[in-house]
């Protein structure tokens, strides 16, 4: 398959929207009702504010996919506490209030397939060792990924790494992803844990840079 040429930027607010349908394309395969995007939308804004930074890959310009990492404390205080997306908090708080009491309305289909993937996050967030300079939060593209978006996304991120003095870099996965992505890339299989409900296992791989 042919590889695509990707402009690969840091995330503007403006691309919201299309962040959430490639993180949605990188996790679900459901149908979507509006009420599904709209707690997309939310979703991924709060994602990406919570992280440091975020670059977006573009093609023809329409954005293709996008990476999300988080600084950690213990490498460094004062980047740990630098969002390049300014965080609103009170966005936060009303998106997961009105996901918890139901006020998005989301489909059945999506709902499901939801659950199963935060259930997921939240084993991970108590389970999962992610001692490390900076963790890879989230890289999703679109199905086309095979084209290049990835590859693209993962060596600016790794350049942001290295520059800002990052030696080592995690990330969380599952048996249901395309795990097999990172272990192209030189990333190294560090501990795994099968889930505590359902079947497949929870992977953290790690890359020195």
């Amino acid at each position: 398959m042919q590889e695509m040429q990707f402009n690969v930027r840091r995330f503007e607010p403006r691309d919201v929207s299309a962040c959430a349908r490639c993180f949605f394309e990188g996790f679900f395969d459901c149908p979507l009702t509006d009420a599904d995007r709209a707690f997309l939308r939310d979703y991924a804004q709060v994602l990406i504010e919570k992280c440091t930074f975020t670059y977006v890959a573009e093609c023809g310009g329409e954005v293709a996919g996008f990476v999300c990492g988080s600084y950690q404390k213990s490498f460094d205080k004062k980047l740990a506490k630098w969002h390049e997306a300014k965080p609103h908090y009170g966005a936060w708080i009303a998106c997961f209030v009105k996901f918890y009491l139901g006020g998005y309305k989301l489909s059945p289909a999506f709902k499901a397939q939801f659950d199963g993937f935060f259930r997921q996050a939240r084993e991970r967030d108590k389970h999962t060792p992610m001692e490390c300079d900076c963790e890879l939060v989230a890289l999703s593209s679109r199905r086309d990924f095979r084209k290049g978006v990835g590859r693209a996304l993962w060596q600016a991120f790794a350049a942001r790494c290295r520059r800002e003095g990052a030696k080592i870099v995690r990330l969380f996965t599952n048996s249901s992803a395309s795990y097999t992505f990172y272990e192209r890339r030189g990333f190294t299989r560090v501990w795994e844990k099968p889930y505590s409900f359902g079947g497949g296992r929870s992977y953290v791989y790690e890359f020195v840079l």
